[in-house]
Formats: structure tokens, sequence, C-alpha cells
């Protein structure tokens, strides 16, 4: 009797399903500086008595897209890992089969008996186990999906986000240029009134939705999470039958 080699590799990363935006890590680098100088604008604004809110420190990388939407590509290589366990479950399911039959052949009693038996328990929790391990891959397949479709709106979110901050950052470095600088610009508002600088309060406010809706994604993450949870809890129940059934055998 021969035992089945039970093959367990590392599951390589799962693969993007979606179309993701192109331009997102070259403008991600660029928000920065982009960041500091729509605050300073803004400042200078808020000086006038507007009461505009400043765009948050932090790259848009660590605000986010890390805190937001999880890594979609790991969450399928877990998938892919509960495939390996599940197969290798049924070879040592099959092994240990074989090898009540071959042991009853060669053995006769009151104990053969229950060594048998306690193989036949032992090969049909493995088996059980490994099939219910393989009832969770669409659940992260599940996961992955939502993370990536999160992740595709975070970029593209973030696309428009550094585009009109570039605009506005131009249009705002071209009022404060000269001597007077940021000064000036102040001087040249009052003098000129809001109605002057109305492209750029928009421009402001839009950026200030913008990064509300991306910040507003955590939530929604927590909420589909929770809402997930009797699935995931599964997980945990596999373990427990798994080490009542196999270790009482």
């Amino acid at each position: 009797m021969t035992a089945e080699p039970l093959v367990l590799p590392e599951p390589a990363l799962g693969p993007d399903r979606l179309r993701h935006d192109a331009e997102f890590r070259a403008l991600d680098r660029t928000f920065d500086r982009i960041r500091d100088t729509v605050n300073t604008g803004i400042d200078v604004l808020n000086g006038l008595g507007l009461g505009l809110r400043r765009l948050p420190e932090g790259s848009l990388r660590e605000l986010v897209v890390l805190p937001l939407t999880g890594d979609h590509r790991r969450i399928r290589q877990n998938a892919e890992a509960i495939g390996y366990a599940d197969a290798a479950l049924a070879r040592y399911a099959g092994s240990t089969t074989r090898l009540a039959l071959a042991v009853g052949r060669r053995w006769e009693g009151e104990a053969a008996a229950s060594y048998l038996l306690r193989l036949g328990r032992h090969a049909a929790a493995a088996r059980a186990a490994g099939e219910l391990l393989a009832l969770t891959v669409p659940v992260f397949e599940e996961v992955a999906r939502f993370a990536e479709r999160l992740a595709v709106e975070v970029e593209e979110l973030v696309v428009e986000l550094v585009e009109r901050g570039t605009w506005l950052m131009a249009r705002l470095l071209a009022r404060a240029a000269g001597p007077a600088g940021w000064a000036g610009f102040a001087a040249e508002v009052a003098v000129e009134g809001l109605d002057a600088v109305t492209d750029l309060v928009d421009g402001a406010r839009r950026l200030v939705v913008i990064v509300d809706r991306l910040l507003s994604m955590k939530g929604e993450v927590i909420d589909w999470v929770d809402q997930q949870g009797d699935h995931l809890a599964a997980m945990r129940k596999i373990a427990d039958v798994a080490r009542a059934e196999l270790g009482d055998c």
C-alpha cells in the first residue's frame, strides 16, 4: 500500500479581475505637493472668513487605499490555499481508507474492529473538513471581488482628486506669484471681493467632497464585513469540527 503525497505548495497571488487606473501610482506621488499648496491657499481664504476645511495630512495610499480596500490579490491567494488544503485532506482521507483496507485483510478480532472503526472516523472527518473548507472559497472570492471593486472606485476618485488638485494648485500659485506672495493674494481678494475667487472656492470644496467620499468608504467596508460575519464564522466552525473529530480519533 502506497500513500498519496500531500501537496501543499505556496499559493500564488490572486489575479486582478477588473480594469485598474494606470495613472494611480504616478498621481499618488504628486498628491503631497498639491495638498500642501491647496492647504496654504485655504488658510489664506479662511483668514478672510470663508471657513473652508483643509485637506487631511498623509499620502492618499496611507489615508485611503490601504485602510479601505484590503489586498484583493492576497484574499484570492487565501482561497487558492484552501483549495490546496482541501485536496491534501482528500488524499489523506484516501490514504487512511486504504490503510484500513490493508489492515482489515491481516488483522481480526475486537481490537481490529475498534482500530478500523477509528480509522474510518478519521478518514471521514478529514474528508468532511476538506469539503467544509471548500465551501468557504466562494466567500473569499466575494470578499476579493468587493475589495477590488472598491479599489477601482478609489483609484478613479484619486485620479479626479489629483487632477482637480493640480488645477487648483496652479491657479493658487499663479494668483500668489510675485514678491508679495500669499499676502498679496489675500490683499487682492480683500480688495476685489470673494466673487474674484469663486472658481478657487468651488475647486477647494470639490476636493473636500472627494476626500469625504474616500473616507466614508471605510464605514461601508465595516458594514459589509459585518454582514458577511455568518459566512466568515464558518472558518471557526471548521476548525472546531476538525479539532474534535481528528483529535478524538
